[in-house]
């Protein structure tokens, strides 16, 4: 899943050129949606199992994706404005990944420590892939904190893209041209492994290929590219935007019903329908981005839920696992199922709430009043 960091998001200045500013409503409502496809996939195994569920895998791929581009946006475009700084590589990468890792690392600890202690007795992996984000960099996630494939993927990207983007920065100056060939070649050699695996190995779509880092790093970067395309979108190339994102969106929905086991042993379900989807995301992001404005009633509520999407997504597994082991439901259609899920909902919107107020949001105060201290 993508996560992003609330604390910031980007505006759009009088020359066209993206800058970072306050909340945008557009991206607290994609980052609301995003999260909410993810627990409602998982909790339409209530009703469903897994195994053949096609609501729930469809859901769940456009919600993670969704937050993949939007993670790139804004984060990737964070970077993107600090290369353009000219502010010294030694400052830069420091500081990009104090603030990356203060937002996101506590979080995740917290929960692989829960998740230790949840599986302690069922037999554990070798957990030292966990806490270097490992577990899945070449290989199918382990069942151990499955939940944590995105979060992987994530954080691997933060590391080593702007480590590529120095070197091209280094070789080619630091102009937007270069970040450009850093992002093409991030993307292209994700993009390059991913087919090469397929044709090698006949990975299957979900495990073998979707939750591994290595395959995935292009879905981030997809968000990267639309940031810096902003500048060159005009008013009038909005309305193409919107028809076409929903246009391809619809396709690649089309494509993602088909039954498992046909994505499998798809070709191009398995290599560039990732790239469909990220491109129809990326231009829905640009044609809302700074102009859409929610109404006060809903838009708490949507800020709220964007705010809390971290937590959510992380504690939505635990509690499902949770709920199962008290009830013992089969999937089925009846009220016992139903009060599961609205239970499931309820609980995990209530644990969420409570763990960003009282550990998130504090960590991210004292990172930014560490920020504001050493500017």
């Amino acid at each position: 899943m993508a996560l992003i960091a609330p604390w910031r998001v980007c505006a759009v200045t009088v020359n066209r050129s993206p800058q970072l500013a306050g909340r945008d409503g557009w991206l607290d409502l994609l980052r609301a949606l995003a999260i909410s496809l993810v627990l409602v996939s998982h909790g339409s195994w209530f009703f469903e199992g897994p195994e053949g569920n096609v609501f729930a895998n469809v859901t769940a791929v456009l919600g993670v994706e969704i937050f993949f581009v939007l993670s790139g946006f804004l984060v990737g475009g964070m970077l993107f404005e600090q290369f353009k700084s000219e502010t010294p590589w030694q400052t830069l990468l420091p500081s990009f990944w104090s603030r990356r890792w203060i937002r996101t690392l506590p979080n995740y600890y917290l929960f692989l420590g829960l998740n230790i202690f949840i599986f302690r007795h069922s037999g554990l992996p070798p957990l030292a892939p966990y806490f270097a984000f490992l577990q899945n960099f070449a290989s199918p996630v382990p069942a151990f904190f499955s939940e944590s494939w995105s979060l992987a993927i994530e954080e691997l990207f933060y590391f080593f893209f702007p480590l590529v983007v120095m070197a091209f920065g280094r070789a080619r100056g630091r102009s937007t041209r270069a970040f450009l060939a850093a992002g093409a070649f991030v993307f292209l050699l994700s993009l390059a492994t991913r087919i090469g695996a397929v044709i090698l190995f006949e990975p299957p779509m979900e495990a073998g290929i979707r939750k591994v880092a290595i395959f995935r790093f292009d879905a981030i970067m997809a968000g990267v590219f639309a940031y810096v395309a902003l500048k060159w979108i005009r008013p009038g190339h909005r309305p193409a935007l919107l028809i076409a994102g929903l246009a391809i969106l619809a396709f690649s929905v089309a494509i993602l019903t088909r039954p498992q086991a046909e994505l499998d042993h798809s070709f191009f379900a398995r290599t560039l329908l990732f790239n469909v989807v990220h491109l129809s995301i990326a231009m829905l992001v640009v044609w809302g981005f700074g102009r859409v404005d929610l109404p006060a009633m809903a838009g708490g509520g949507v800020t709220a839920l964007s705010k809390w999407s971290y937590s959510l997504y992380l504690v939505n597994w635990p509690v499902i696992i949770v709920i199962h082991s008290c009830w013992r439901l089969e999937p089925g259609i009846g009220l016992a199922t139903a009060v599961s899920a609205a239970l499931y909902g309820g609980i995990c919107l209530v644990l969420a709430a409570g763990l960003y107020r009282y550990f998130e949001r504090p960590i991210l105060g004292w990172r930014d009043r560490r920020i504001l201290a050493t500017a």
